[in-house]
């Protein structure tokens, strides 16, 4: 028995010791703050200073060795990030994770970014080989592969077995290229309205889909075989693309808010500007903050991994912000196949051939994959990409204005970091080709401007680009561009504000822009709240409206709705339930009861209402589709909708007999969830957000790795936007939202403010890597330092680079 306890004993003390070890060796990870080091290819000593927050303050005294530096604290912070952005965007991420990955990689292969990459690196450098944007990304490149020489070894890289490679220019522009990629919206929303369109009918289509956009041309009753097809097949590749942005290790880019009040109506009598950046959750979190000085260049800059140029940010001189501009820069054509030869399509008078290259893809265990990649002259051919679907009867070119030009993002944001003032700034913004940005500007000298950046296509008249296009006759092909001074924009508004949430441009006397807007809540609440008689608004001030979480839509609508409602039929549970939403005002904080309800009552009503018209797989796509989304309130209004009527039934069913099954059915399903007692149904309880980590997956250590989940406020279409997919499940688990808020008062440059979902550092032990996620949740801020003695009074480390 002595015996067997003492084995117990030593067991016990190896098992102490091995995880004593294990612990040290990850805590050895970590960077060191306070460090000497020698790096060759630097001209100069530089240094760092380590903000109580672990941003990088960078003083170098060339912009050579200013970028070399960033490179390397980037790479030492985020190296992991780096190496999933470039495999993702390549398509090489199964070379890590075996076949589970191969869904992802054959998308991304068939896209191409690496021969778009090559061709922009060759085509434009060779016309200015020594202009300081290249400079500076060689620069940026030293020094993350300086830390992959000498650096210490990501944890993530010895778990999964990544070897390290040194970064290059092409993997630098595949990453640009990945940030292009925003167009997943337009296979959700093409396919379903060419789906509904084809299947259904001008009536149900003008209901949910056509009515936002004045001026398209009149749908067609008549409809092809070949349309339905096309669509259900988009539609497949729709729910795929679905799957794997939810399972990518980098998420893509969505909307965002952003505005600018002018020195009139400031307090300070300069401007300030507010941006907020919506994108998909994950932990690291997706913008690295760094501040940048040499002689002649102070700068406070967010990063993307791998990226030297900051895609935000601001200097002593001006700044600007960013959303999505939403405009349709990708089309989808539905090639004209030849029976008798796959490799050939129709194209006006004759067969074409198709061009044919092949990916070869490395599988972890298994034998390489050969992807036959196709290209007509609209574009990849995208239906072997994906699973399931046929490519040879009806064949999907996809046509997407980023491959039609070689890339000048690098040398845009440069541009836009060194402007000082709004004319050089729109000379910076001009060079954007893919994706469209709206860029906010606002500068010490008191302008303020926005520019609707991206090339914009010239298309025939009666092309509707929203749906899926014929390529066999040439008549759908864009004839051309607009002219950048054609481009929505606006310097100096009258007003002293401009504003962009996601919203329709005006017209600038050549029409709409044709797009994926989204619903019009978050715009009107912002126009609301900062289009006032208000003449002294502050920092503070800006700061309660970004984190604003009231939807007058959601009020307005929800009070549309109840008046139809057949109150004598309501269930006790349901009548209170109305009582609760009649008196609500759209307000989505955590302790409010009525965002659970209302939320719960619009999926139940959507669900009576379209599923049956749909089928179950269509509808998990149409009932996030921002089309929808915008259209709600004229459909909800339209009594004599036929989308009311449930097809799989012989009684023919109302609005009013719909709204009030689903009000019932609403409150029974949150009775089952959340309890009998309507006060417990507190909106933090099903609300939530988390930073998801790559190796988050790992059984037991996983979710050491991930941040959260934490209880939000906001919702769909707040301001403060955390948004999520709505299902049966009663729970709204936040998909993406603000990837940071950022708040910059142009009387003090060197004082603004922002804060990041989680943190800087992206090791999960570092204490930086998830130090604002309360903060953030909470709706605080920190500041953004650029002053030196302020720096040194809060730095938490030191680092010298030495040539």
């Amino acid at each position: 028995m002595r015996i067997f306890r003492q084995i117990l004993i030593t067991l016990f003390l190896l098992l102490i010791l091995a995880g004593l070890s294990i612990w040290l060796w990850l805590r050895s990870l970590n960077p060191d703050y306070n460090a000497e080091l020698t790096l060759q290819g630097l001209s100069a000593p530089v240094e760092v200073l380590y903000d109580d927050y672990a941003v990088p303050h960078i003083y170098a005294q060339n912009e050579g060795d200013l970028f070399y530096a960033l490179g390397y604290v980037h790479a030492q912070d985020r190296l992991f990030q780096m190496e999933m952005i470039r495999r993702l965007a390549d398509g090489r991420l199964a070379e890590l994770f075996g076949p589970k990955a191969l869904p992802s990689d054959r998308f991304f292969r068939t896209l191409g970014f690496r021969k778009h990459a090559e061709w922009s690196n060759d085509s434009l450098r060779r016309e200015n080989p020594d202009a300081p944007h290249w400079k500076a990304a060689d620069a940026y490149l030293k020094g993350i592969n300086a830390y992959i020489k000498q650096g210490k070894t990501p944890v993530e890289f010895t778990i999964a077995g990544i070897p390290k490679a040194e970064f290059t220019l092409t993997d630098m522009q595949i990453i640009a290229g990945y940030m292009g990629y925003t167009f997943v919206d337009a296979f959700r929303t093409e396919a379903m309205a060419t789906m509904i369109r084809s299947t259904l009918g001008p009536d149900y289509f003008n209901d949910v889909l056509n009515t936002w956009q004045q001026g398209d041309p009149k749908i067609p009753v008549q409809t092809k075989p070949g349309d339905i097809l096309a669509a259900r097949s988009l539609m497949q590749m729709s729910e795929q693309l679905t799957q794997l942005e939810k399972e990518a290790p980098f998420p893509p880019y969505h909307g965002s808010n952003g505005w600018v009040i002018s020195g009139q109506k400031t307090k300070s009598g300069k401007p300030i500007l507010a941006n907020d950046t919506h994108i998909a959750f994950a932990q690291p979190s997706v913008w690295y903050e760094a501040h940048l000085e040499c002689p002649g260049f102070r700068f406070y800059g967010n990063f993307l991994a791998g990226s030297p140029v900051p895609l935000l940010g601001h200097s002593e001189h001006g700044g600007w912000g960013l959303t999505m501009f939403e405009n349709d820069d990708a089309d989808f054509f539905r090639e004209k196949a030849n029976p008798a030869n796959p490799d050939q399509v129709w194209y006006k008078d004759r067969w074409e051939n198709l061009t044919v290259r092949k990916e070869i893809i490395k599988v972890k265990g298994e034998a390489d994959v050969t992807l036959p990649v196709k290209q007509s002259r609209h574009g990849v051919i995208l239906n072997g990409s994906f699973d399931k679907i046929d490519g040879e009867k009806e064949p999907i070119a996809l046509w997407w204005i980023y491959q039609q030009f070689p890339s000048r993002s690098l040398e845009m944001f440069y541009g836009l970091s060194h402007a000082k003032n709004a004319a050089e700034a729109r000379k910076a913004a001009a060079l954007l080709t893919s994706p469209g940005l709206n860029i906010m500007w606002a500068d010490t000298a008191g302008n303020i401007a926005w520019w609707a950046a991206g090339k914009l296509p010239k298309r025939a008249p009666g092309v509707n680009p929203m749906l899926i296009l014929d390529g066999s006759t040439g008549k759908d092909d864009p004839q051309g561009w607009v002219g950048f001074d054609l481009n929505p924009q606006i310097l100096n508004p009258v007003s002293g504000v401009l504003y962009t949430a996601n919203n329709q441009p005006d017209d600038m006397g050549n029409g709409l822009v044709a797009g994926y807007y989204v619903a019009g809540d978050r715009a009107r609440r912002i126009d609301q709240l900062i289009r006032t008689s208000k003449k002294d608004w502050t920092e503070a001030d800006v700061r309660n409206v970004i984190n604003d979480v009231t939807s007058p839509v959601s009020a307005s609508l929800i009070h549309d709705i109840l008046p139809v409602v057949d109150k004598k039929k309501l269930t006790p549970l349901a009548a209170a339930m109305a009582q609760k939403l009649a008196a609500w005002n759209g307000r989505h904080n955590r302790e409010d009861v009525e965002p659970a309800m209302y939320y719960k009552f619009i999926y139940t009503i959507l669900r009576n209402t379209a599923e049956d018209e749909l089928g179950a797989e269509a509808f998990k796509a149409f009932e996030h589709n921002m089309n929808m989304e915008r259209n709600m309130p004229h459909w909800f209004r339209n009594d004599a909708s036929p989308w009311w009527d449930n097809r799989k039934t012989p009684a023919r069913e109302t609005r009013a007999l719909i709204f009030t099954a689903s009000l019932n059915e609403a409150a029974a399903a949150l009775e089952k969830q959340l309890g009998s007692d309507v006060a417990n149904w507190q909106w933090e309880r099903v609300h939530t957000v988390e930073h998801k980590h790559p190796l988050g997956i790992l059984p037991v250590i996983g979710k050491w790795f991930s941040v959260g989940p934490l209880s939000a406020p906001g919702g769909r279409n707040t301001i403060n936007n955390l948004d999520f997919p709505m299902d049966s499940t009663g729970l709204y688990k936040v998909s993406y939202g603000p990837a940071l808020r950022r708040i910059v008062d142009f009387s003090q440059p060197e004082a603004g403010r922002s804060v990041l979902p989680t943190g800087q550092s992206g090791y999960f032990m570092n204490p930086h890597a998830n130090d604002q996620a309360q903060l953030f949740v909470d709706g605080g801020s920190r500041p953004e330092r650029m002053n030196r003695a302020d720096i040194e009074k809060v730095a938490i480390g030191k680092t010298i680079l030495k040539p």
